[in-house]
């Protein structure tokens, strides 16, 4: 799995809103992207996303995890990762 950088703001943001280190992970390497205005990506899991994920982790740990697939990460142009958190509303889709 790719193991990310993470900037201070984001780990403590991964913590205080009880998002597990597992999922950041298969965000960052199983989830699509929309770039913001100001150069920066922010990931997150698509439903097609989602369907590759499944196929891959065994249906416990996909069970296990699913719940908290509804978050974000916003990530700075060298791949670090800014901040982290629940998605709240769609996407929009550029």
């Amino acid at each position: 799995m790719y193991q990310a950088q993470l900037t201070d703001h984001a780990a403590r943001r991964l913590q205080q809103r009880g998002i597990p280190a597992a999922v950041l992970p298969m965000l960052l390497q199983y989830g699509e992207h929309e770039y913001d205005k100001r150069g920066a990506k922010l990931i997150y899991l698509s439903h097609r996303s989602r369907q590759r994920l499944r196929q891959t982790l065994h249906a416990s740990d996909y069970r296990r995890l699913e719940r908290a697939m509804d978050i974000y990460a916003v990530v700075d142009t060298d791949g670090t990762v800014v901040t982290v958190g629940h998605r709240t509303h769609r996407i929009n889709r550029n």
